[in-house]
């Protein structure tokens, strides 16, 4: 923490003020568990409540959203989209073997074709996570 949270609840605020939003985004951030405190919320502008409320719901998302996309997956995915329509499936389990979680994951289901999606719910990859319709 870098000074009084008084100090800090100013700064913020005339940083508000002067429509500066990233350097008051970076005490909000720097600062987030004691200016996310009550006391000091009511204290805080309403373009400064409005801010944190933001830095707060981002951050959750943040952490349901476990991670992005890496070239990586996107090759892997591709891969298995390959394998599926040629319906190549040993060079699919030796695939599955090393990138089992990232299938698993919510955000992948979309990027599935359909002889993907078929082939790997029959197998039991899918594990419920992705209902043909």
């Amino acid at each position: 923490m870098s000074g009084n949270v008084g100090t800090i609840i100013v700064k913020v605020n005339r940083a508000c003020d002067e429509l500066n939003f990233v350097s008051a985004r970076g005490l909000i951030e720097a600062n987030l568990i004691k200016l996310s405190e009550a006391k000091y919320y009511r204290q805080l502008n309403t373009s400064g409540r409005v801010l944190i409320k933001h830095v707060l719901a981002e951050s959750n998302n943040q952490k349901e959203t476990n991670r992005k996309l890496t070239r990586e997956d996107l090759l892997i995915i591709n891969k298995i989209n390959e394998y599926c329509s040629n319906f190549d499936i040993s060079m699919l389990k030796r695939t599955l073997k090393n990138s089992f979680e990232l299938v698993q994951r919510p955000d992948i289901q979309p990027l599935l074709n359909t002889d993907a999606r078929i082939i790997l719910d029959d197998m039991g990859a899918l594990l419920g996570a992705y209902q043909l319709q």
